[in-house]
């Protein structure tokens, strides 16, 4: 797990847990592997789907670890197979789906100073112990019978910081293990605001790697798999690459545009690999890594869109200014 300028945030590393499904031909030995989700009309999606949940350097977008898995595996689960790759002296970004007190303990109470920040869930309860501001407070919280049972060894309640914000004129909540003492709830509310980070690593293997493609290209379940591990490898060179070049000209590694890095390096393999491949190895990766030092773009403030759900495909034309129907 290599460490590169930028990754810090104040004395921690920045990760990021997340998942994301990857749909596959539509056979009968994947839909039997892979499974898939089910329709408004009990009817399942019309192609198998495959679960990864990865987990990401928010700085570099380096892939630390990943996991793949059929679709029914929870994201939570997947996640519990590489809490110990966390390192020290660090914080990780999760999405409000991987609320687990087993879960964020295990981070927290794992190896030395891990941290965990995570948006509240709705209905949650807590017990008010400390205010250390307007928005800024420790919660005393119980442990559910369903964990505790799951997992013996918890305690029967834990305590966590509730740190309140306002973006966009809306009220936000975020819980963390992160103290007080050291780290203002302001650092926290913007801190949390990277975690879409890993959510552009995502579009980056999805647009780019696969140019777009909908659904993987194998027909095999253990050829999924492979493919589908490829894409991760490829994609961590890449990245690790950018690093690299980042480093070199005193810049952030998410600020090289991943696009055409992976073009570069793409067209840059195949003059390598008609050179003499022992001599002059480290002048043409400093080349390489000059290359890429000129693809950096100008960070500007992500659009704010409100979600919406996608209307179905449908081979008629959509007349979106019809009056509604009465």
């Amino acid at each position: 797990c290599e460490r590169y300028d930028g990754d810090n945030w104040q004395d921690l590393r920045v990760l990021a847990v997340d998942g994301a499904l990857l749909r596959t031909p539509d056979s009968t030995e994947l839909r039997k592997h892979f499974g898939s989700g089910n329709t408004a009309t009990d009817r399942q999606t019309p192609f198998p789907m495959m679960r990864l949940v990865a987990l990401m350097n928010v700085r570099s977008h380096v892939i630390l670890d990943a996991q793949l898995s059929p679709y029914r595996r929870s994201e939570m689960r997947l996640a519990d197979e590489f809490l110990q790759q966390i390192p020290d002296h660090s914080v990780t970004l999760f999405d409000k789906g991987f609320w687990s007190a087993d879960l964020l303990l295990g981070v927290a109470t794992t190896g030395a100073n891990r941290h965990w920040l995570i948006p509240a869930r709705k209905g949650l309860v807590g017990e008010e112990l400390v205010r250390y501001g307007k928005r800024d407070r420790l919660l005393r919280m119980k442990v559910s019978a369903q964990a505790r049972k799951r997992n013996p060894a918890l305690p029967a309640y834990w305590e966590v910081r509730e740190v309140s914000y306002e973006r966009q004129g809306k009220l936000k909540t975020v819980l963390t293990s992160l103290p007080a003492e050291r780290y203002s709830a302001k650092a926290v509310a913007d801190l949390y605001q990277e975690r879409w980070e890993i959510e552009l690593g995502f579009r980056d293997i999805k647009s780019s790697l696969q140019q777009n493609a909908v659904t993987l290209r194998s027909k095999k379940v253990e050829l999924i798999y492979q493919e589908v591990w490829g894409l991760l490898l490829s994609y961590n060179v890449i990245r690790r690459e950018a690093s690299q070049a980042a480093v070199a000209f005193g810049r952030s590694a998410s600020e090289i545009r991943f696009k055409p890095v992976a073009h570069y390096i793409a067209v840059q393999l195949i003059v390598m690999a008609a050179a003499n491949p022992i001599s002059a190895t480290g002048r043409r990766l400093a080349e390489l890594r000059a290359g890429i030092g000129g693809l950096f773009l100008d960070r500007r403030p992500r659009p704010a869109r409100p979600r919406a759900v996608k209307i179905s495909k449908t081979r008629y034309p959509v007349n979106r200014n019809a009056a509604p129907l009465k």
